[in-house]
């Protein structure tokens, strides 16, 4: 069973495991924690109403208070994964349904040296495709995710080599994200480049300057899309026979 580490939001405290968040006490992104609520609010209500559950009889099915059950389906943003769990139960439905852990991400490419990211469909195509390796996917996160897997030095000490990095998947062609700008970015140009970078505005209208942390600024570029960091797995090990290789 895999957990976390870090925050999905400055509000959501998850436990420890694979993830993490970004160094120096700072999340990527701030990342609404409404927007994950409300996907696990649309599953279990939709649950409710194929198996003819109301609010009181869900609650006594669950083993809650009528509160708790109230409280998940319009009020809290975090209700804790022992009511989630409790929920599931009594909706005979896995609990990673609702918290989206057991579920993967694929891993579109490598962020090579200088910060561009190599790989050759477009993400919409990736996400469909069968051969692509693919990573856990952090739990209490709806919404399509794409991975990267960082090499090379330019974004040093926050970002090594090896590590994997999650972004929500591109909505298109000008495609920003509304808190993309001062955030760690996967960023794709209209030359076709596809860059982790820092996210910032350039002196020129519609163009953007794309920062490193150990490389010269991209200024004035136009950008396709922006899609913040949201989440990083570190490097893992690789067992003893395969460094033997």
């Amino acid at each position: 069973m895999l957990h976390c580490v870090g925050e999905i939001s400055p509000n959501v405290k998850i436990a420890r495991g694979i993830f993490r968040e970004s160094r120096y006490g700072r999340v990527p992104c701030d990342i609404s924690p409404m927007a994950e609520i409300e996907a696990i609010r649309a599953a279990v209500e939709r649950e409710m109403k194929a198996k003819g559950f109301s609010r009181r009889s869900l609650s006594k099915a669950a083993d809650l208070s009528e509160s708790a059950v109230r409280d998940l389906l319009t009020r809290t943003d975090n209700p804790g994964i022992g009511t989630l769990r409790k929920v599931a139960e009594a909706l005979e439905m896995p609990v990673d349904a609702l918290t989206g852990a057991g579920l993967t991400v694929p891993v579109l490419g490598k962020i090579g040296a200088g910060g561009e990211v190599l790989f050759s469909l477009d993400p919409d195509e990736e996400l469909h495709a069968t051969n692509v390796p693919v990573v856990p996917r952090p739990p209490l996160v709806s919404g399509r995710l794409m991975a990267l897997e960082v090499q090379g030095s330019s974004m040093l000490p926050k970002y090594e080599a090896g590590e994997i990095i999650y972004v929500a998947a591109p909505n298109g062609s000008g495609s920003i994200a509304p808190n993309a700008i001062g955030s760690y970015c996967a960023v794709r140009t209209v030359e076709g480049g596809t860059y982790l970078k820092i996210l910032t505005l350039a002196a020129q209208e519609g163009r953007f300057t794309l920062r490193s942390l150990n490389a010269p600024d991209m200024e004035n570029v136009e950008v396709e899309w922006a899609c913040p960091v949201l989440f990083v797995m570190p490097r893992q090990p690789q067992p003893e026979s395969l460094l033997q290789k």
